[in-house]
């Protein structure tokens, strides 16, 4: 079955003029002819029957003809660009290339020319099942804009065309036409990484199998290592074609493969797992005196027989002599894990490696931060207003545009979008159906862009949606840090009608994500953080001042849920502390903090008014809280626990006295409300007991307090234990 690129290609060239002259080349011992095809200003290179049996990873070579041909002075630029297509890698077609083997295209006859065109202005791409897979390498932004733009001007669509590297020029010069979701996403799952790395297998001649990274290195496993090592005896001259592909030197290369610099401090072909240098220090000898020793047995002509029978006439000495390779190799592995290609030590370090990316690891999968989490979707590309949709974009994101399009200003008109899907490592579900998206978009009159959250909720029932929407309005105006939220329905086919809501993102980071560096001030002149200066007192005072005030929020809110880890829902993550420049201070500081989940509000399973029940409450909250500040200290050890545990409540009680105000100024209103809810919600019963407990919360502050003492007093005890889990006193 042909695939679209064979369609594309072959449909391409049917209408191209195809030189009578075949150029044929030898290449790591196998002979290869190429057809010139001309269509206009373009020239395609393709080796002969390629494009009914591509492979996996074969190399396409993309290449201005103005760089090629440099115009003299006073002379007419030269137009049109060329393209080869061939097996092996790219060196099979672009070192011919530039250096005029192929009819003459290229007019470079100085190497450091060449060189520089190879590394600068060539760009390289692979074909990845129904991909174009471009490597952005040394080539610029601009270069490689200008080669995608020339495919899709050939016929090719724009989703058969990937860019694997993310570069951050390149990322944004694609965010803003609206088409991040064509950069290659970072996998999230393992399932996704081991998906990855299938993709990324392939030869260069021989039958080693590498995985190739997107800066063309190929990484040579120890798994993969063996498996051609198996061949000395029972294929000699396949195991023969491999050593020659590692060790021998290729016309046009002063070096083998395996030391041949490709990229940063790697080579062609790099002994995967290894400390640096390892490889260099005592492999790559031992692989150069295998070849030699081959090479040498075999140089008496007379009666030598063919290279097979050469390599089959070591016999057992030849074998011994891989094992002891084979035997050096894996006791310099890093981690004996990485010797199996099946392992999930194996595949994250390996997809790091292939995809460039460095990642905070932890115990098994990475954590990310919320950023790293996205992944883009295909969306629209807005031109001067106008909204001319990719293929792939579904209903939901249809739908999130059209929202887009009623929100914005009469007269003014939107310059791009770029919809996300928001990954997490528990996610099982196919890359579309998660439950969250993030939209950034930008208009003609904003001058940054905006980001919007839009997020399922977890019931279908109509009902549900008009009470989520209900309780954030309720608490935002009594002065809860919700942001605005704002109901969707849509119908999402075979899963009927469902509902979604949007809020804008708010600026900032998790309370439980925030890094050390955090906590160090700025320099007020370069902005820069000193990674060797003490934390700031006064931004970790303040940090823990704005989380008192979220503690107040969440029992304002009675967030519960049963989750058995964090049924308080405090301190998970959902709690976003926002920097920026405090005139108080005159540097930067934490300005605020924002709850950015609904989840488990008005979720007290018990609403009778009662002295019994407020106890049970207060004593389960606070108990949560205290475990919080204790755990603070823990990072915070140059200042003295009852200071932070002071500034927490500080935040608790004037935040708790805040709301106070607020509902006693508006009291008639607030009492009155009484939305029209389908469902059985207990939407009131709930409203009047959060209304009801936030007085006695006011009331109670100083005794209160003396209780939130008794509980970090007990935390900070020597021999006490702190567990970060909800371990306050059970609700009913």
């Amino acid at each position: 079955m042909q695939t679209e690129i064979q369609n594309f290609l072959k449909a391409l060239l049917a209408g191209a003029e195809r030189s009578p002259e075949v150029v044929s080349r030898t290449s790591w011992g196998k002979v290869r002819s190429f057809s010139r095809y001309d269509l206009f200003d373009d020239t395609f290179i393709i080796e002969d029957g390629i494009l009914d049996d591509l492979e996996n990873r074969d190399s396409v070579v993309l290449v201005p003809k103005s760089v090629l041909q440099p115009a003299a002075e006073g002379s007419a630029r030269v137009f049109g660009n060329v393209m080869t297509v061939s097996t092996g890698n790219h060196a099979v077609t672009s070192l011919p290339l530039v250096s005029g083997e192929f009819w003459g295209l290229s007019e470079l006859r100085d190497e450091a020319a060449q060189a520089e065109v190879l590394s600068r202005k060539t760009v390289f791409a692979n074909v990845v099942g129904d991909t174009f897979e471009i490597s952005q390498r040394g080539a610029s932004t601009a270069d490689v804009a200008e080669m995608d733009e020339w495919l899709q001007a050939l016929g090719c669509p724009m989703r058969m065309i990937v860019l694997a590297d993310r570069v951050g020029e390149t990322i944004e010069y694609y965010a803003r036409r609206g088409q991040e979701w064509r950069i290659r996403p970072l996998a999230w799952t393992p399932e996704e990484m081991s998906a990855a790395l299938r993709a990324s297998i392939s030869r260069i001649h021989s039958s080693i199998r590498y995985y190739h990274n997107v800066k063309g290195v190929h990484f040579l496993s120890f798994a993969n290592f063996r498996a051609w090592g198996a061949l000395v005896r029972s294929d000699p001259a396949a195991f023969l074609a491999g050593l020659r592909e590692l060790c021998d030197t290729e016309p046009g290369q002063d070096l083998p493969n395996i030391l041949l610099p490709k990229f940063g401090a790697h080579h062609e072909v790099e002994f995967f797992g290894l400390p640096p240098g390892a490889a260099e220090a005592s492999l790559v000898p031992a692989m150069m005196d295998l070849w030699r020793h081959v090479t040498a047995s075999r140089e008496p002509t007379e009666g030598a027989g063919t290279p097979a029978e050469a390599v089959a006439a070591f016999g057992e000495d030849l074998a011994e002599r891989f094992e002891a390779i084979a035997a050096r190799f894996r006791s310099l592995l890093v981690d004996p894990a990485l010797a199996d290609d099946s392992s999930p030590v194996f595949v994250e370090a390996i997809y790091r490696a292939l995809v460039g990316a460095v990642y905070e690891t932890s115990d098994g999968m990475s954590e990310r931060s919320f950023d790293d989490m996205k992944t883009a979707l295909p969306g629209a590309t807005y031109t001067l207003g106008n909204r001319f949709l990719h293929d792939g974009a579904d209903a939901r994101t249809i739908a999130i545009l059209d929202l887009l399009e009623q929100d914005i200003s009469h007269g003014d008109r939107i310059e791009c979008v770029n919809v996300y899907e928001i990954r997490s490592a528990s996610d099982r579900v196919r890359l579309g159906l998660g439950k969250t998206r993030e939209i950034v978009f930008k208009t003609a009159w904003d001058p940054l862009p905006r980001h919007r959250i839009e997020k399922r909720l977890a019931r279908r029932s109509t009902g549900y949606g008009a009470y989520t929407l209900a309780r954030t309005h309720a608490f935002r105006a009594l002065g809860i840090s919700y942001g605005r939220h704002r109901l969707l329905a849509r119908n999402d086919g075979a899963t009927g009608e469902v509902h979604y809501f949007t809020r804008d993102r708010y600026p900032g980071t998790p309370f439980s994500q925030l890094p050390p560096s955090a906590f160090r001030p700025r320099d007020p002149d370069t902005g820069v953080r000193d990674p060797s200066a003490p934390e700031s007192a006064d931004i970790v005072r303040s940090v823990i001042v704005l989380m008192g005030s979220a503690a107040a929020e969440n029992l304002v809110l009675k967030k519960y849920t049963a989750d058995k880890d964090s049924p308080s829902r405090f301190a998970i993550g959902k709690e976003i502390v926002e920097f920026g420049y405090d005139a108080r201070f005159g540097k930067e500081m934490p300005l605020k903090v924002r709850l950015c989940s609904v989840r488990g509000t008005m979720g007290w399973p018990d609403l009778s008014r009662t002295t019994e029940n407020l106890d049970r409450c207060f004593a389960f909250y606070l108990k949560r809280y205290a475990e919080v500040v204790r755990g603070y200290v823990s990072l915070h050890d140059s200042m003295d626990p009852w200071l932070i545990a002071d500034a927490f409540w500080e935040g608790f009680s004037s935040r708790t006295r805040q709301f106070l105000w607020n509902y006693r100024n508006r009291r008639e209103w607030f009492d009155s409300y009484s939305p029209r809810l389908f469902g059985d919600y207990r939407f009131g019963e709930k409203w009047a007991f959060a209304l009801w407990a936030l007085e006695r919360q006011a009331e109670l502050l100083p005794e209160l307090s003396t209780r939130f003492s008794e509980f970090f007093r007990d935390l900070m005890e020597p021999g006490a234990t702190y567990d970060a889990g909800d371990k306050g006193t059970n609700p009913p």
